[in-house]
């Protein structure tokens, strides 16, 4: 009877640890898949009957023009008028010319959807480019989905590409592609083990914050040390001595260049030998910085006459360094006059025209984009100028 018992209990425990098995690898996989190559627009609008009229075909530029962020605002204004000066050489068919139409964002909460509501309805754009701000980036693409107009962003929140919304295009790398950058260099390049996180208590930074605690963990690193500060605050020092406890060996900013800018003029001095990585909103050039040891991920480098030709222009024009926004929007006019004169001044057309873009090679880095809007060029770790 024993002899009959045991192989049937071998049954039974080869099928239970099959069922198991199978089950656990079916868990693994997600329960339902959207196919990158499924976001697209099958609507209308390609018609000559929904070409824009006028001998100006406008471009909306939605930045920060006052406040604390006015001189991101004011780089990617002087960026994207150097653009239209070069596209100026060679006119759009029927003799129509570019136009940079700026609207500010700056404000209170609000004031951007009602600006991006101006520049499609009473500006006329043809299309959007937006900041490095996601909060306006995520207001832009929602109107754009409804008015059917093509939206260019510099936020890194990847969020904006994520939902699957046909009139976005995202130029430079996410947030999640930076953190990663960081948490490599700083936990498999260096082996450092103490890094202190510094963000704001805003979108941007609570979204790239958790990035880097995700891209942390990734690599099996101690917990991260976290500072968070209120925009709204100035008063620093109590924000310093705490970090100063932490005995950092490496320090993540994901904060705006102001509050950036601050803090590493006098951690610089109590902590010399630890790197300090900013995240794309921190990397405004800021005087009288030491900025040597201090990185950010940016695209793979142009090809570096394109690159210095433009940043010695930037610097005749502007008086300072450009920073890596400033690139993105030059690259992104001149993809759009590009993308215009195959298409026409027609919205739904220039979509298709931009999600077809493969291998532009920009001064900010090749930029291709895949049917989601995601820009896909390569992400590498580089020293702040």
């Amino acid at each position: 009877m024993l002899s009959r018992v045991l192989p049937a209990c071998a049954v039974v425990a080869a099928f239970f640890v099959w069922t198991v098995a199978a089950f656990t690898q079916a868990q693994s996989q997600p329960y339902a898949v959207i196919p990158r190559d499924a976001v697209n627009y099958s609507g209308p609008g390609r018609d000559t009957d929904h070409d824009l009229e006028g001998a100006e075909i406008k471009i909306g530029v939605l930045a920060p023009l006052t406040g604390s962020h006015q001189n991101e605002g004011e780089a990617l204004l002087e960026a994207a008028r150097m653009a239209i000066d070069d596209e100026a050489a060679s006119p759009l068919p029927r003799g129509r010319r570019l136009l940079i139409v700026p609207r500010d964002q700056s404000g209170p909460w609000g004031r951007a959807a009602g600006e991006i509501v101006h520049l499609v309805y009473e500006d006329k754009v043809i299309a959007i480019l937006t900041s490095l701000d996601g909060a306006a980036a995520h207001m832009a693409e929602q109107v754009a989905n409804k008015a059917a107009l093509p939206i260019v962003t510099f936020a890194t929140d990847a969020t904006t590409t994520q939902i699957n919304l046909p009139w976005i295009f995202r130029i430079g790398p996410t947030d999640t592609q930076q953190a990663y950058a960081f948490a490599r260099d700083i936990y498999v390049a260096r082996r450092l083990r103490q890094a202190v996180l510094i963000s704001e208590i805003d979108h941007d930074g609570r979204v790239g914050g958790e990035e880097f605690l995700k891209a942390a963990r990734a690599f099996d690193a101690p917990p991260v040390a976290q500072v968070a500060i209120d925009p709204a605050g100035l008063n620093l020092e109590p924000v310093i001595n705490q970090i100063m406890t932490q005995k950092p060996e490496a320090l993540v900013f994901w904060t705006g260049p102001e509050i950036a800018t601050r803090l590493t003029t006098a951690l610089r001095k109590a902590f010399p030998s630890a790197p300090l990585y900013v995240c794309r909103e921190a990397a405004l050039p800021a005087a009288n910085t030491d900025q040597s040891n201090i990185w950010m991920a940016a695209s793979r480098p142009a090809e570096s006459r394109l690159r210095e030709a433009f940043e010695s222009r930037y610097r005749a024009q502007a008086g300072s360094d450009p920073p890596p926004a400033a690139a993105q929007a030059y690259d992104a006019v001149r993809i759009l006059a590009s993308a215009l004169r195959r298409c026409g001044p027609n919205r739904a057309r220039l979509r298709d025209a931009l999600a077809a873009l493969s291998g532009y090679a920009g001064v900010s880095g090749a930029i291709t984009f895949d049917h989601a809007g995601n820009d896909v060029g390569d992400v590498t770790l580089v020293r702040l100028p």
